[in-house]
């Protein structure tokens, strides 16, 4: 739309073949002005990308006019002085010609490692005959050498991301966002084809080493069948995630040096991974009031089921004409009217039909039931009563009714059970306050609020289903600071650390989800938090403790902190006569660099997840640890598009097939060295050279 006159659109990237078109096409709806869409791709080599560029073997130019030629071979002119050719050629075949070199060395690495395979059954050495071959000038050596194979890379689905869609963020397991995207998927467990879910409005929280967290959009998420060998990474700060050995982390040497790829197989205990650190440029606003009959109907409530009771003001402004009319067709007509003008109560789908805004309405389920407002102002105090939830509230169901139900200790917590009841009071709700001889309740009885607060607000109705809500990644910082603090004060405490004077904030929850929507709404607050998991006694599932240590830190969260202890916290920070850097972690700018502490393997078999989020290549998944891209299935790309044209795939899917059986052939000559390897653990000595 921005076009002032004839432009030259470029890609870069490496893409099937008929992208450029699809390309054409989209800009041409948008605009009369003439456009090329021309393809370059790249081909840097891994360890010598800047040398790769500025001396190029050969500049490949896909081009569809001959103005669009010279443009390009003029810009391409002063970095192929060494003689490398400046290759033209349509655009369909530059398309093609980066997959098919992509492809052309993978069909060498698997051409090598079956004759690996017959080198083993015959005893003849594979290295001298790689160099046998290799030394005729018609092949050359590169990519002859026999390994373990090339592979793919992907998460575990039940790694999370923050999202954005349809102007909400959301916290989304990676499995979860590509069933929201993907259209029928068709593959099975054991396909090897990977799927794509497309996405021209996903949002993703991605990491730049400069300019720290922010939203960027993602192409796509994708998706493979996996059986083998995985990696559990971990660091320090209790941080994790579970990926292929081959997928890429972005990486520091924890001295300030810049940050590098590695993959995940490569990691060691001197490598450092970023935690995304600081709160992203919005991309959406934040509401100031929750509307709750907007949300009905998405709730599973019928409109018949709703009693709405307006103000005074509005049942004065009522026509007695137009409700007449409006009634015209119910059973008792008239006494309807009469009723409707006398009382200012009428069911939701009368109110819509009269076109009556909802406005400072009351809403109930039943005629002698709690009323709540058609809208709540999502202030400080509401949120403060949303964290008291996640920290001491639960929802029940009783038939149709349903309650929200807030536990307090029976004589302690006086101050926090009159927060909640006189909030609900306020905003003229029946609430029931209860002593028991353990604890002391606060409750309130309606299907309507009860519902929207589980679903719409997505807050979960126990302990192990607790979740934060979605609308906390769009507040401003003092209310997500709120939320922190009934979270905090209903469920976590403070304490000293080896009788002072330092002091640590921890608190704990058996939700997984909950856990990492707190860890990471503490780094959006610039808060690096330790993440503790671990099983109580007699407990059946994990328990997560998130800690916040440090004096700069505790005294940035003293809200987090009961009134009446604050003295206390800030008498003992007052006494630290030195402040020490922190512990487990190293800060930066944007980020919280933390060690890598092991990279366990496990086996496993099923789907395995990532995201394409082109600019960064990065995306901060679970407990807010950034990781990169996955590198691109070169192969199976190129192979898939063959087979959607009918062109004849086989030799890549033998390449592919070849690479597949690689990992149990050196499996295989493991076992046929030391025996049975069950219970044993194996090293294995790699050396690569590469540039510099």
């Amino acid at each position: 739309q921005s076009m002032q006159g004839e432009k030259i659109v470029i890609t870069k990237s490496t893409v099937p073949v008929g992208t450029a078109d699809k390309v054409r096409a989209e800009i041409k709806a948008h605009t009369d002005h003439k456009v090329h869409v021309c393809s370059n791709p790249e081909f840097l080599k891994e360890g010598a990308a800047v040398d790769d560029f500025m001396k190029p073997d050969r500049v490949v130019l896909g081009v569809d006019s001959d103005f669009a030629g010279e443009v390009l071979r003029d810009l391409y002119e002063p970095f192929v002085r060494n003689g490398a050719p400046i290759l033209i050629m349509d655009v369909p075949s530059a398309e093609i010609t980066k997959y098919a070199a992509n492809a052309m060395l993978a069909t060498r690495i698997s051409f090598m490692n079956a004759i690996a395979q017959l080198c083993e059954k015959t005893g003849a050495d594979v290295h001298a005959v790689r160099k046998g071959v290799g030394s005729d000038a018609r092949i050359g050596s590169a990519f002859l050498y026999p390994g373990v194979g090339y592979g793919g890379s992907c998460f575990v689905g039940s790694e999370t991301v923050l999202a954005r869609r349809d102007g909400r963020a959301s916290l989304k397991r990676l499995e979860d966002l590509f069933d929201d995207f993907a259209v029928a998927p068709d593959s099975a467990p054991g396909d090897l084809e990977p799927e794509v879910a497309w996405s021209d409005d996903l949002a993703v929280l991605s990491w730049d080493p400069e300019r720290g967290p922010e939203w960027r959009w993602a192409n796509a998420v994708t998706r493979r069948w996996y059986e083998g060998e995985m990696l559990r990474v971990r660091t320090k700060m209790g941080r994790r995630v579970r990926c292929t050995p081959d997928h890429p982390f972005v990486v520091s040497d924890g001295r300030g040096g810049s940050p590098v790829v590695k993959l995940a197989a490569e990691l060691t205990e001197g490598d450092w991974l970023p935690l995304a650190m600081g709160q992203p440029e919005p991309l959406g606003e934040a509401e100031d009031r929750l509307e709750l009959a907007g949300a009905l109907a998405s709730l599973g409530i019928a409109d018949e089921e709703v009693i709405v009771r307006v103000t005074a003001q509005a049942r004065g402004a009522l026509s007695p004409s137009a409700v007449r009319a409006g009634t015209a067709d119910h059973p008792r007509g008239r006494h309807r009217a009469h009723d409707i003008l006398r009382s200012g109560a009428m069911r939701l789908h009368e109110l819509k039909a009269l076109e009556i805004p909802v406005g400072e309405a009351v809403l109930g389920s039943a005629r002698n039931g709690t009323y709540v407002p058609s809208a709540i102002p999502a202030d400080v105090a509401f949120w403060r009563v949303v964290g008291l939830y996640l920290a001491e509230g639960h929802s029940t169901r009783d038939g149709r009714r349903m309650r929200l139900q807030w536990s307090f200790h029976p004589t302690g917590e006086d101050e926090l059970v009159e927060e909640v009841a006189d909030f609900w009071r306020r905003l003229g709700v029946k609430v029931h306050v209860r002593q028991g001889t353990t604890a002391c309740h606060v409750t309130l009885s309606s299907r309507i609020l009860a519902t929207w607060w589980l679903k719409e607000l997505g807050l979960g109705a126990d302990c192990y289903t607790h979740r934060l809500p979605d609308h906390v990644w769009d507040l401003a910082p003092g209310e997500q600071r709120a939320l922190l603090s009934g979270l905090w004060q209903g469920d976590g405490s403070w304490s000293l650390v080896n009788g002072g004077p330092s002091v640590v904030l921890e608190w704990g929850t058996v939700s997984r989800p909950l856990a990492d929507g707190v860890v990471r709404l503490l780094a959006h607050l610039g808060i690096a938090a330790r993440l503790k998991v671990g099983r109580t006694a007699k407990s059946t599932v994990d328990t997560y403790w998130v800690v916040v240590a440090g004096a700069d830190q505790v005294e940035q969260l003293l809200e987090l902190v009961k009134p009446e202890d604050r003295v206390g916290v800030e008498t003992s920070l007052g006494r630290q006569s030195k402040r020490i850097a922190p512990t487990g972690y190293r800060p930066g700018p944007g980020a919280a660099w933390v060690r890598v502490v092991e990279a366990r393997p496990f086996h496993f078999r099923g789907w395995v997840y990532s995201l394409e989020v082109p600019g960064n290549e990065t995306f901060v998944t679970t407990h807010g640890l950034v990781v990169h891209n996955c590198f691109p299935k070169d192969v199976k790309a190129l192979a898939k598009t063959m087979e959607e044209l009918g062109a004849d795939a086989s030799i890549l899917q033998a390449v592919e097939d070849v690479n597949g059986r690689q990992k149990q052939v050196l499996l295989n000559r493991l076992e046929a060295r030391v025996g049975d390897l069950a219970g044993r653990t194996i090293a294995v000595w790699g050396l690569a050279f590469k540039p510099n």
